[in-house]
């Protein structure tokens, strides 16, 4: 087993030391031990230990408590409180520190071990969790899409696009799509949001939003999002702006024979007037060329 490195706080000498000699014996590194707790926040920096196990009751102005809450403010370090105390208020406040592990004296060398083990274990695997998420965050931030999640309810809990796309995170996290969307499209995201959440199934499509006085076209994509158990916990959307795309330009596959109907993005021919309509901001207007006006004529 790797020699981890602990740093014993307690204040009471005889026990501290026979703790760190059964440590040592299970194959442990002690730093040392330090009765205060402010001594311990202290001395942290220096001594980089992996797991601190903090006394809860100390002599002085700061219990472990306080040190606890103190040490997580600084450093990235697991703690297990050792304590006489069960009772409610002490529990309570020690529960706020989010500890690694609380264990009641008098209490065994080999409940100890398995503490300090799931302990580093939980520690380990949580930094991975932050270093996957930091990643993919600057994944997400570093495009163009819009990220949103919200609850199953439809609050927003993260939120991310360009500048150009959406107001600042703070301006949106905790609301609702209504916030900052017009009517219609709010309505419309909160029903799939509706239809996601109750079918567990995702949805695709294509819609125009209107968008500080212009109008811009998704492709949007929303999903659920489950706890270890499969239970939907929330949903997650995200945009991709094509109004480029929407607009026309390239090649269009027009029909050669009659020049009326062109081939859309499914390959269905579809009448161009229809297409450039849906496609562009331009209106259709309707009227009648010479040459159809002249054939028009023979018919009456």
């Amino acid at each position: 087993m790797s020699k981890n490195r602990l740093l014993i706080v307690e204040d009471e000498s005889i026990i501290a030391m026979e703790l760190a000699f059964r440590l040592e014996d299970v194959g442990y590194t002690m730093l040392g031990i330090i009765p205060s707790g402010e001594e311990a926040v202290e001395a942290i920096a220096e001594l980089q230990p992996e797991l601190v196990l903090m006394d809860i009751h100390l002599e002085g102005e700061m219990d472990g408590i306080a040190a606890a809450e103190a040490i997580q403010k600084q450093y990235d370090i697991p703690i297990i409180f050792l304590t006489a105390h069960t009772d409610d208020t002490t529990l309570e406040r020690a529960k706020i520190t989010t500890p690694y592990g609380y264990l009641v004296k008098p209490f065994q060398e080999k409940e100890l071990d398995i503490a300090i083990q799931m302990a580093l274990y939980k520690h380990k695997m949580e930094r991975k969790l932050r270093e996957s998420e930091e990643r993919l965050r600057l994944v997400v931030e570093s495009g163009n899409d819009v990220v949103i999640v919200t609850d199953a309810d439809g609050t927003i809990t993260y939120f991310h696009a360009a500048s150009k796309l959406g107001p600042p995170p703070d301006d949106i996290i905790g609301k609702t799509p209504a916030a900052f969307l017009p009517a219609r499209n709010a309505q419309q995201w909160m029903e799939n949001i509706r239809r996601v959440a109750e079918s567990g199934n995702p949805i695709t499509q294509e819609s125009a939003v209107e968008w500080q006085g212009e109008e811009l076209w998704f492709n949007t994509h929303m999903y659920p999002l489950r706890n270890p158990l499969g239970e939907i916990t929330g949903i997650a959307t995200v945009a991709r702006d094509v109004s480029e795309i929407k607009r026309l330009k390239g090649i269009l596959p027009v029909c050669a024979w009659c020049g009326k109907k062109i081939k859309d993005e499914e390959g269905h021919w579809v009448r161009l007037d229809m297409y450039i309509a849906t496609h562009t901001d331009a209106t259709v207007s309707h009227g009648m060329c010479d040459e159809c006006q002249q054939q028009f004529s023979k018919t009456l």
